[in-house]
């Protein structure tokens, strides 16, 4: 087979993936967080929080007692943000995507390797990951 046919064949792929209810549901939480201004404000809080604690550690190494607080502290703030449901529709749409994009991935280098191959159905079977 030859380049001309692999590459019509991820094109037709990344077309089917771009118009699928998955990458829909993403890109409608993506316009729903940026028309949010609660959800914007949040999220800039957090962004915030998070620079001043890792500015903290700019000139040292943390200990691992240190890092352990520092990702704890900053877990938790997420987990705050996360209680906003607009925030909570885009981080579960777009993590459902990126599985999406994930499996695809999988199949296709499992497929190249002569490894385990699947029509995409993971229902029936965890081979994938």
């Amino acid at each position: 087979m030859n380049s001309e046919k692999i590459f019509e064949k991820a094109k037709e792929l990344g077309d089917l993936i771009a118009h699928s209810e998955v990458k829909a549901r993403a890109d409608e939480a993506n316009r729903a967080l940026t028309a949010d201004a609660d959800a914007v404000d949040l999220i800039s809080g957090y962004n915030e929080k998070r620079q001043e604690k890792l500015e903290a550690f700019a000139d040292k190494q943390p200990t691992a007692e240190e890092a352990q607080e520092l990702n704890e502290f900053l877990q938790n703030e997420f987990n705050k943000i996360a209680e906003n449901a607009t925030i909570r529709e885009y981080i579960e749409a777009n993590r459902a995507f990126e599985s999406v994009l994930n499996q695809m991935d999988q199949i296709i280098k499992n497929a190249i390797s002569g490894g385990h191959s699947c029509g995409g159905s993971c229902s029936e079977c965890g081979g994938c990951h």
